[in-house]
């Protein structure tokens, strides 16, 4: 009687008590990262539209230049005759066309008393419908020469700095010869290549920040890429910065999105395998969680109330017998 007495007590199942909280209560933020850089919205290479001589060049490298600004001046010496000359030649063309209007006018006159044939009616008519055409041509090559004598001043067509100098004093530049390199300051953008799998976290996002250095400036989402680069599998992101940032600064972009992590602490190893416990009604159930890391919060998929087991989980094992206090 006494050894079936001790053989009874040594078969008794240990009860561990227990604390949970519910899964959504735990979950802390997941932090999200992809390289990132600050790109310029606009990054032009100025040339020259036509053939001349630099005159003057009003801005050196790293200059900060205003849209509008007069950036480079080339000899207007040639193009200024041509649009003289163009001038000329319209002031011409109105003489010609004005006699022969008093003509026709005259020949209309004299046709009610029949001294002109309809023939030459005919001809005066056709001058006048040539001259007036032969105005309007010689005008649109007037606006044409005017247009080359613009093109002799090179201005800022944004805000920003002049990174290069290509033009000297003195130079011929012929057409499509490189200026200026200006890098708008203004309006620049953060890009980002984000992996595919990843991407649809951005939506979700509730903070998204650029860090770069010392820097952390929150950003704004403009695009995702609808497309997925083959090679990378990564998609581009353009990003609103909402504080000052230079551009070409290189960084990171950070997202997070609330209640998809659970804490690192809760993450226990059992049998070779990481996961976390959870009370099935009197009883432990591990949860393996395949792709957690030691020592790093490990992403969840499991309904917001799922009891956790928070307090005495360092003593469990799975389909254990427990008490919640």
């Amino acid at each position: 009687m006494c050894s079936l007495s001790v053989h009874a007590q040594t078969n008794v199942e240990t009860t561990i008590p227990v604390t949970t909280q519910p899964l959504g209560e735990v979950l802390i933020e997941r932090r999200l990262t992809a390289n990132a850089e600050v790109v310029a919205k606009n990054n032009s290479q100025l040339s020259t539209e036509i053939t001349a001589v630099v005159q003057a060049v009003e801005v050196e490298l790293g200059d900060a230049v205003t849209q509008g600004d007069l950036l480079v001046r080339l000899d207007a010496t040639d193009v200024n005759l041509q649009w003289e000359q163009a001038k000329a030649n319209i002031q011409a063309a109105q003489a010609r066309l004005t006699q022969a209007e008093l003509r026709l006018e005259r020949a209309n006159e004299l046709k009610q008393s029949q001294y002109i044939s309809a023939d030459d009616l005919l001809a005066r008519e056709t001058d006048v419908a040539v001259l007036r055409a032969d105005l309007l041509r010689l005008k649109v090559a007037e606006k044409s020469a005017a247009r080359q004598v613009e093109k002799t001043r090179i201005h800022a067509p944004f805000n920003g700095v002049v990174t290069a100098r290509q033009a000297q004093l003195g130079q011929l530049l012929v057409t499509g010869s490189p200026v200026l390199n200006l890098v708008q300051r203004d309006a620049a953008q953060v890009h980002a290549k984000i992996p595919s799998h990843t991407a649809a976290q951005l939506a979700a996002a509730n903070r998204l920040e650029f860090v770069a250095l010392d820097q952390t400036v929150p950003v704004e989402l403009l695009q995702l890429s609808g497309v997925i680069e083959a090679q990378s599998a990564l998609q581009t992101a353009r990003f609103k910065p909402l504080a000052a940032v230079l551009v070409g600064q290189s960084g990171q972009l950070v997202w997070t999105v609330a209640g998809q992590m659970l804490p690192a602490d809760l993450v226990i190893k059992r049998d070779g395998q990481l996961g976390f416990f959870t009370a099935n009604g009197d009883r432990a159930q591990f949860n393996p969680l395949p792709e957690a890391q030691e020592g790093r919060p490990a992403v969840v998929n499991f309904t917001v109330n799922q009891p956790v087991i928070i307090g005495g989980r360092e003593r469990l094992q799975d389909g254990q017998a427990i008490m919640i206090k």
